[in-house]
């Protein structure tokens, strides 16, 4: 995994590299809850903190829901995917959909 989000990282400008950098965390499985559904649990990894209101992200092989976007935007202190809307093609789509420019 730390391979794949390290890939990610180096593709990004430097400065939102940078950004990507000061915000990861060491890597933890977590276990994340469909609550569209019946609670159906599927494994992700928590990469990163955003350091405010105890969102961070994760990655999810099997996506979120039919997009199938497989970077996330989560609770940390939760262990539901959370809306659609969250979730993304990448990291860089993650970063830059918001995050990044709120803190440059």
């Amino acid at each position: 995994m730390q391979s794949l989000i390290d890939k990610e990282i180096e593709a990004m400008e430097p400065g939102l590299k940078a950004y990507a950098v000061s915000i990861l965390t060491p890597l933890k499985t977590k276990v994340l809850k469909w609550e569209y559904g019946n609670d159906e649990e599927f494994p992700a990894w928590e990469f990163a903190n955003f350091g405010e209101r105890n969102v961070g992200a994760a990655f999810c092989i099997d996506g979120h829901g039919a997009g199938g976007y497989p970077w996330g935007l989560i609770f940390t202190n939760d262990d539901y995917f959370g809306m659609d809307a969250g979730w993304y093609s990448s990291f860089k789509a993650m970063l830059t959909d918001g995050w990044y420019e709120k803190n440059i």
